[in-house]
């Protein structure tokens, strides 16, 4: 026999030894699925013995089956009370946060009106509308009758708040101040009007507005001097 038959020889044989060992891994592998569905055949039926022994033996189980059958009555009490646990758990509600109600558009743009412009620097006080004073061109701040008022009324600029804080009246004397110059304002306001009857009027250069008062030093509408 020559090399060549040799060789052929060895590696068929080398050939069907894989084959067999393939073969034979398969041909075991369906007869332990076997065995596997077979086994969970006798566990089923052990486990339908063992109900149907517990379904009419548990109230009066034989000795050696006692302590099994308590262990499954306590774990089937156990069981009801997770259940409604999960019943209840799943009942639940949030805690919801009120939700308020909707404002109309009306009332939430709506500002409180001043009753009065003061002037903080020199303290006369002017009808609602006036910007600056005529003394001494400072920007007035609202003044309102009612101090609930003030609440819902525009915020002031932080000049405003500059000449409030540089005030140190009491409230009595800046009720007193203001009553008297709100007098004092109209008795000049009465007496200007009398005298600028026969003149002729006086305009604003910077914004137009009428002079009202004679020998005014700045604007009421736009604070320049004039």
């Amino acid at each position: 026999m020559g090399f060549f038959d040799k060789l052929g020889a060895n590696l068929t044989n080398e050939s069907r030894k894989l084959s067999q060992k393939v073969k034979n891994s398969s041909d075991a592998s369906k007869l332990m699925s076997e065995i596997t569905a077979e086994n969970k055949n006798i566990q089923e039926n052990l486990t339908a013995i063992g109900r149907m022994y517990y379904d009419n033996h548990k109230d009066e189980p034989d000795e050696m089956f006692r302590d099994m059958v308590d262990a499954i009555a306590k774990s089937e009490q156990r069981i009801t009370e997770l259940q409604e646990s999960i019943r209840v758990i799943r009942a639940r509600e949030p805690e919801l946060v009120p939700v308020p109600e909707d404002i109309p558009a009306s009332a939430r743009t709506q500002q409180t009106k001043p009753s009065a412009m003061v002037c903080m620097g020199c303290g006369n006080t002017y009808p609602s509308g006036t910007a600056f004073c005529s003394v001494c061109g400072q920007k007035l701040v609202p003044q309102y009758q009612d101090a609930s008022e003030i609440s819902s009324a525009p915020a002031q600029t932080a000049e405003d708040i500059q000449f409030q804080t540089e005030t140190t009246l009491s409230e009595e004397e800046k009720a007193e101040a203001v009553d008297a110059e709100i007098i004092e304002t109209t008795a000049e306001n009465s007496a200007s009007s009398e005298e600028i009857s026969g003149e002729t009027a006086k305009f604003c250069p910077y914004c137009g507005k009428e002079i009202q008062i004679p020998n005014q030093a700045f604007c009421e509408n736009c604070g320049h001097a004039v």
